[in-house]
């Protein structure tokens, strides 16, 4: 019984309310009304404005965002839009809440800063090192590019020290050959390196650039970490591009496609790079062939040498005895042409000495002797002459020996200071300053 007298005093007075709200409803089974409803109305209205101004109470939250610890930074649009819109009753403590809801906010941009610069300096540190690699085979093709400068310079010195020879030295052999060969090698390896190094320079230089720009975001997102630990690393570790933020604003759509460009260079970067980059090729089977051809060309020039020594031997040998065998010869000659007057001759020297006298007393007796000393006079008169000629060609071949021999001498000279000068310049393995 309670609860249906309860249900119908709730009626009543929600029905009690609405009438006031709305005014009395017309039944028209009750009575007439005598006012007019022009009287009516205006107090019911003056009901219905009373109701609406109702106070409400302390515990309603000014917002629902604040109130839920959400906050987002003011601009021009939100601050214009809550001058705009309709503002809600604070609460007394409503100071409170709000410090600590910005305070909330302030902590949570912090560490998803700080998760961002942790990223940031990671992209940062592998750039780093691709810069550093970068920079390591630099130096190395700067060095190999020195030395290939070296030993160009060396092949120059080679070549110009060989044209000092004598003529008969310069003929071409397989030194001259190799050389050749070892000054095309060189020239093709210089321009490589060459080209190795002004393609490093450009990709340093986009690097660097790429470097500054991530540093740059760097310390822009560390003014706000003064209060916090910047070596914390971020919640989720595996996490390489700082997205997910729903606090920092445009700046990290800024850093976040520069970290993508960064990234996409250095890939960009070792694809492009051949599998030999930081091992250029070297051409030091071809310099030690060229240093083993000179010393061969130097122990050639010394074993010929020697037996052009030999030879000069014989020959001065040669020319000795046939000088004393001329000389013999021209005293024979001498002797057997006789005195230039007749008063000097001996007896047995003359044609009429008295035993060809008496032996011409008979017809048929006539002695050839005089035609015989004619002809043999004339004959080692020959002899002489060819003896005499022999003698100049001995000369002659004498001289060019010594010739030959002095120029294989200077040439086996200059080819061991060549292969000595190869030498001392690959062991020095400095830059030479000239070209």
């Amino acid at each position: 019984m309670g609860s249906i007298r309860q249900r119908k005093s709730t009626g009543s007075r929600a029905h009690r309310r609405k009438e006031l709200l709305t005014g009395p409803s017309v039944d028209p089974m009750a009575v007439t009304p005598v006012g007019s409803a022009t009287w009516r109305d205006a107090s019911y209205k003056t009901i219905r404005l009373a109701h609406s101004l109702q106070i409400r109470p302390f515990s309603t939250l000014p917002c629902t965002e604040i109130s839920q610890g959400k906050i987002k930074p003011q601009d021009e649009n939100t601050q214009r839009k809550e001058t705009t819109g309709p503002q809600p009753t604070p609460p007394p403590f409503h100071r409170d809440v709000i410090v600590s809801t910005c305070n909330a906010y302030a902590r949570d941009y912090m560490r998803e800063t700080r998760s961002s610069v942790f990223i940031l300096r990671q992209a940062l540190w592998e750039t780093d090192r691709h810069i550093q690699r970068l920079q390591k085979e630099r130096d190395i093709l700067e060095r190999s590019h020195a030395n290939t400068r070296r030993d160009v310079l060396t092949n120059n010195e080679t070549l110009q020290l060989r044209s000092t020879r004598p003529m008969t030295e310069r003929y071409p052999d397989k030194v001259d050959t190799l050389l050749q060969e070892e000054k095309n090698g060189l020239l093709d390896l210089k321009r490589h390196t060459e080209r190795q190094l002004h393609e490093i320079s450009r990709q340093l230089k986009v690097l660097y650039s790429h470097r500054k720009r991530l540093s740059e975001f760097c310390k822009e997102k560390g003014r706000v970490l003064d209060i916090i630990s910047e070596n914390a690393r971020p919640q989720s570790y595996g996490q390489t591009t700082p997205g997910g933020s729903t606090l920092l604003g445009l700046e990290n759509k800024d850093c976040q496609a520069a970290m993508k460009d960064t990234r996409s260079t250095r890939e960009n970067f070792r694809k492009t790079q051949p599998p030999n980059w930081q091992k250029p090729l070297d051409c030091a089977e071809i310099k030690d062939s060229v240093t083993q051809g000179l010393r061969k060309k130097a122990e050639e020039s010394s074993r010929i040498r020697e037996d052009v020594t030999l030879a000069l031997g014989n020959v001065r040998n040669i020319i000795q005895r046939q000088q004393r065998l001329y000389q013999e010869m021209e005293g024979s000659y001498q002797l057997q042409l006789g005195p230039e007057s007749t008063l000097d001759l001996s007896v047995r020297e003359r044609l009429d000495r008295p035993l060809v006298r008496i032996l011409q007393r008979h017809p048929g007796t006539q002695l050839p002797e005089s035609t015989l000393i004619c002809q043999g006079s004339a004959s080692l008169e020959k002899s002489l002459g060819k003896t005499q000629d022999q003698l100049g060609s001995l000369h002659v071949a004498q001289m060019k020996l010594r010739e030959d021999q002095d120029n294989k001498l200077w040439g086996e000279r200059i080819d061991q200071t060549a292969a000595r000068l190869r030498t001392k310049s690959t062991k020095g393995r400095r830059e030479r300053l000239c070209l």
